[in-house]
């Protein structure tokens, strides 16, 4: 042991970080931030009923918090542009997945987890935290489908850029709603990353949120939502194993996880990296055959040029290098499923190694709070 590691072991140092870490517990900023996890449900609330009273009672049902905004006046199909007023729509939803997410997890999720036994507490909140996921996700992905399923790039890339921008910048209300409430569930991913106990690719996660946000604000900006939808549906699909994946290891449901985790490994390979690649080649050689990069003319929707394909390009590429990046740990659990019969996830949770059935976590929070208090 060196000198720096004793010295950090001593009653004195340990004294002195206990008693800096109550500080810090009991400064107002902390006790505010405490305060915003531990009541999710009641603030959120709170906000939504207000909107909902002001879009009744003072707006008569126009509140952009609750309706969509933008329609194209005489438009026969009753569609819509995108405009500055959808930042409403979007932080409206932030806020109904905040109340949604934590009462699904506390009021479905949770009971679950009683009647498979499951006693770690840790155990029990990713369960929820995952168990939320699966739900989403399928819901996302069936949406994200079906409004694809609608339109003409439905397994069409070359319609990313046909008719582009007045095919593309008209937008029906199925898809602009559906493209807003997924700005407003990843925005508020952000929020549930800094809430939730740090895992070990907390870095990546937060690095993958904010390229997520990004390309989907300048996606609905510049009139680019069919290639944003193509994309969400490819991420969402094997997201629906990998959180299913997790929910049946923590009810020791091992067959069926296994199962799905050679179901979420399929999917992964095909949807992240074949379809995703074919996405951006799509973008960096594809688009060149039906815009010209002098096509530049922000007041009609069109935003193409060098730059644009430059930036979307780089952020994706980001994207793509994360998912490498996971797709490396999740080549470590199949070395551990075919060699030793082991399927535990390397690639965010540490629960495995951190806690057991028989409550120790618990145990180890309760010495943890007695010391505190002893300092």
């Amino acid at each position: 042991m060196t000198m720096t590691e004793k010295a950090a072991n001593s009653p004195y140092f340990q004294a002195k970080a206990a008693k800096t870490a109550a500080a810090h517990h009991d400064s107002p900023i902390s006790q505010l931030s405490q305060w915003i996890v531990d009541k999710q449900a009641e603030w959120s609330l709170i906000l939504l009923a207000l909107i909902h009273a002001h879009d009744s009672i003072i707006a008569r049902k126009t509140s952009p918090f609750v309706h969509l905004q933008h329609k194209i006046p005489g438009d026969a199909e009753g569609r819509y542009y995108r405009g500055p007023q959808d930042i409403y729509f979007t932080l409206y939803w932030v806020l109904a997945f905040t109340l949604i997410r934590v009462t699904v997890m506390n009021k479905i999720l949770k009971p679950l987890t009683s009647w498979y036994k499951v006693r770690s507490s840790r155990k029990v909140t990713r369960f929820c935290e995952q168990g939320w996921l699966v739900i989403y996700y399928i819901l996302s992905n069936s949406a994200g489908l079906y409004v694809m399923s609608t339109q003409p790039h439905w397994l069409n890339t070359r319609h990313f850029w046909i008719g582009y921008p007045e095919g593309h910048r008209q937008m029906t209300a199925l898809m602009k709603m559906y493209y807003l409430v997924q700005m407003g569930f990843w925005f508020q991913q952000i929020f549930v990353l800094m809430i939730e106990e740090k895992r070990k690719d907390f870095v990546v996660m937060f690095t993958h949120h904010i390229v997520t946000c990004s390309l989907m604000v300048m996606s609905m900006y510049m009139n680019y939502t069919r290639i944003g939808n193509a994309i969400l549906c490819c991420m969402d699909f094997s997201d629906i194993f990998l959180s299913g994946t997790k929910c049946l290891r923590y009810l020791k449901l091992e067959k069926a996880s296994v199962a799905c985790f050679v179901a979420f490994f399929v999917s992964w390979i095909y949807t992240r990296h074949y379809l995703y690649m074919k996405i951006m080649l799509s973008i960096i050689f594809e688009s060149q055959r039906y815009l010209d990069y002098d096509n530049w003319n922000p007041e009609q929707g069109v935003f193409y040029n060098k730059a644009v394909i430059f930036t979307f390009a780089a952020l994706l590429a980001i994207l793509q290098g994360l998912i490498i990046y996971w797709f490396t740990l999740v080549l470590k659990i199949v070395y551990r499923i075919v060699f030793h019969s082991n399927l535990e996830d390397s690639r965010s949770d540490s629960e495995s190694s951190d806690d057991d059935d028989n409550g120790n976590d618990d145990n180890a929070d309760k010495k943890t709070l007695k010391a505190k208090k002893t300092s």
